[in-house]
């Protein structure tokens, strides 16, 4: 004879609905939590690798008198397109007349554009307008202290919408006094996380 108040086995279907809704939204969280600890070191690392190209490009001008420019000149002939113009430049200037990329690896080097110019511009054995990239592969942006007023476009993966996208950058302004972020000097620029150009979470060479 079976007992009365044996239990049940299994479970019901609202149980079930139940149960499968609560991994659901534990699934969730810990995917965002885990997308934005990533972010957070993405972000570290690129603050960590613009100090370090910063201390490259401060070594160049001690030894140049200048930063490295960030538009090409007569001589080296016009850019195919107008997209990551200035960290090209920089790379082309970086990577030329034996200087091997002062030290940063060619492995670091990318070109998201597909871009190449009509003149042989580095010692690499190719005409590819190379960037460099950030920790999410987008392209750097790269401001002489000369382009200041200059607008570039550059070309990123838009990690919001999954596209490709162009956005207009410009060098940052301080808000506080109007006048341009490392002033007679360059800036360095990541889109962040987004990656996109012009939002909170762009990330520079200098406080703000």
């Amino acid at each position: 004879m079976a007992h009365k108040n044996s239990q049940r086995a299994g479970f019901t279907l609202i149980e079930m609905l139940a149960v499968m809704l609560i991994l659901g939204i534990l699934v969730a969280f810990l995917v965002t939590q885990l997308g934005r600890s990533e972010d957070t070191a993405k972000e570290r690392l690129t603050r960590t690798k613009l100090a370090e190209l910063s201390a490259l490009i401060d070594s160049y001008e001690r030894s140049q008198g200048d930063y490295p420019p960030s538009a090409l000149t007569p001589e080296q002939g016009v850019p195919p397109n107008a997209l990551n113009l200035g960290v090209e430049v920089l790379v082309a200037t970086l990577w030329s007349k034996g200087r091997n990329g002062l030290g940063i690896s060619a492995d670091d080097l990318r070109n998201t554009d597909g871009d190449q110019s009509t003149k042989t511009l580095t010692d690499l054995p190719t005409n590819d307008l190379f960037e460099l990239v950030d920790l999410w592969e987008n392209p750097l942006a790269y401001f002489h202290h000369a382009d200041y007023g200059r607008v570039d476009r550059y070309q990123t993966f838009d990690n919001q919408t999954g596209e490709i996208s162009e956005a207009e950058v410009r060098a940052l302004v301080n808000p506080t006094t109007r006048l341009h972020y490392q002033p007679g000097r360059y800036q360095l620029l990541s889109a962040g996380a987004d990656g996109v150009f012009g939002t909170d979470d762009d990330i520079g060479n200098f406080g703000r």
